[in-house]
């Protein structure tokens, strides 16, 4: 970006301020009459929250113990599916801070709606602010005000992390800072996990398509505004979400060139992206005010399949920590356990179409009824996860990778990967019976194959 450019959003920024502490008191200024009350916690809850890990261990051994049946672990699969015990005496709205992985304390800010209702399942916006050249606190808590009415027909938390001094929101600490924020709001509220959207302008439009490329498996679609998806690398990831973008004709800092050329890059790589150009509108973050009966309408279409019958999963070989590990090894029911090279990897029909690149290690796995098939390429193992609400858990399940049988047999519910699958994902809709652990190259079983591994 241009120094001209740069200075056109650290502008926008300090307008964007101003108009919201002129119309209101900041986000997160109430005050609280009462300190929140939490509830006693069910251990079940309690392992899955739990963020000491040698605290959660010390939880589990007793859990597995009590649920040491396949048909004592369906009890527990009902527990965290179902609704869990949340504190009281929230406020409605509130600025918290986090320390990120790069060791800089970061904000969130979340806003309930206006008719919100505590029993009732509720879904999310994540809203990323631009302007990320601006100093702390960065925009996200005067965005949230400025942005949240757009959406308030769904009656949605919005929910705004905040990042500063430059730090793009494709760096692993914002990445892990949105992942966070998220999870704490799941924890305080009765979120709906299948309506949770991802949108931003700007700098945050930008940020919305890096954040997918590792958080897709918690959104059901996004809406990023003004912005475009430089420094995305992992564009197959960005298959799993419908996306619904809006760029500017006059935009001086996203050209309308340069942003063309990306959507048609990323139509040719599968992605679902119904763009919209506004001919003669500058780089204007309005414009997600302006078009929110458009964005609403398709936030609404669009709900999350938690448990879809495809899935796509890329995945950058070389980073490790939070980058290496989940969630960016995961899409939905599937995990990259080991990338390398590999004597069987799949020719898949769309390579080097638009902007997929050759040289991440992928998956595409499909699932019908009881029977799933795998494509791989730079993949060692993977894991396939298990719900009775996607196979016929009675019947046997067939697993077959790269036309290869992997696995065939029955798999049976696990207590052991239930909880530790739930205290993973930490979402409701995706809680696991099983976990199928497959190794390319291994030879082909008999016909009775091996039962699920677990690790």
């Amino acid at each position: 970006m241009s120094r001209e450019a740069r200075s056109q959003v650290r502008r926008f920024a300090v307008a964007a301020a101003a108009a919201a502490l002129a119309g209101a008191c900041g986000v997160g200024a109430t005050a609280v009459e009462a300190a929140p009350s939490y509830p006693s916690m069910p251990a079940e809850w309690k392992y899955r929250d739990e963020a000491d890990e040698a605290a959660a261990a010390r939880l589990l051994e007793p859990l597995l113990a009590k649920y040491d049946t396949p048909k004592k672990a369906e009890d527990l699969l009902k527990i965290l599916r179902g609704r869990r015990p949340y504190p009281t005496g929230l406020p409605e709205q509130a600025t918290l801070e986090h320390k990120c992985l790069d060791g800089k304390s970061r904000q969130f800010t979340y806003v309930l709606p206006k008719k919100f209702n505590p029993h009732k399942p509720t879904g999310v916006l994540v809203f990323l602010h631009g302007a990320i050249s601006q100093p702390a606190p960065g925009g996200g808590a005067n965005e949230a005000k400025m942005f949240g009415p757009a959406v308030e027909s769904l009656g949605l938390i919005v929910l705004a992390p905040s990042t500063y001094e430059k730090v793009e929101w494709g760096d692993p600490a914002c990445r892990e800072l949105v992942h966070f924020a998220l999870e704490h709001v799941k924890r305080s509220f009765n979120v709906d996990e299948n309506r949770v959207y991802l949108a931003g302008d700007s700098d945050g439009g930008r940020g919305a398509y890096a954040t997918a490329e590792t958080e897709a498996t918690f959104f059901a679609a996004a809406a990023p505004v003004i912005g475009a998806p430089g420094g995305v690398s992992r564009f197959g990831n960005l298959r799993n979400l419908p996306w619904f973008a809006i760029n500017g004709g006059k935009d001086s800092i996203f050209h309308v060139d340069e942003v063309r050329q990306q959507v048609e890059g990323m139509k040719a790589s599968g992605i679902d992206l119904q763009w919209t150009l506004v001919d003669d509108a500058p780089h204007d973050p309005y414009l997600f005010l302006k078009h929110k009966d458009d964005i609403c309408a398709f936030f609404a279409k669009h709900p999350r399949d938690p448990l879809p019958k495809t899935v796509h999963l890329e995945a950058d070989p070389s980073p490790s920590g939070y980058e290496g590990g989940f969630p960016a090894n995961t899409m939905r029911w599937v995990r990259i356990e080991a990338a390398g090279p590999s004597e069987h990897d799949a020719a898949f029909d769309d390579a080097g179409k638009g902007l997929l690149r050759g040289d991440l290690a992928r998956v595409r796995a499909s699932r019908d009824g009881n029977r799933i098939e795998i494509e791989t390429r730079g993949v060692k193992s993977l894991t396939v996860l298990v719900s009775d609400a996607m196979a016929d858990l009675s019947k046997e399940v067939e697993v077959r990778t790269n036309g290869r049988l992997s696995f065939r047999g029955k798999v049976a519910s696990d207590a052991r990967v239930i909880l530790e699958e739930a205290r993973r994902f930490k979402d409701r809709s995706l809680v696991f019976n099983a976990r199928i652990l497959v190794e390319v190259d291994a030879p082909e079983p008999g016909a009775d194959g091996p039962g699920p591994r677990d690790r």
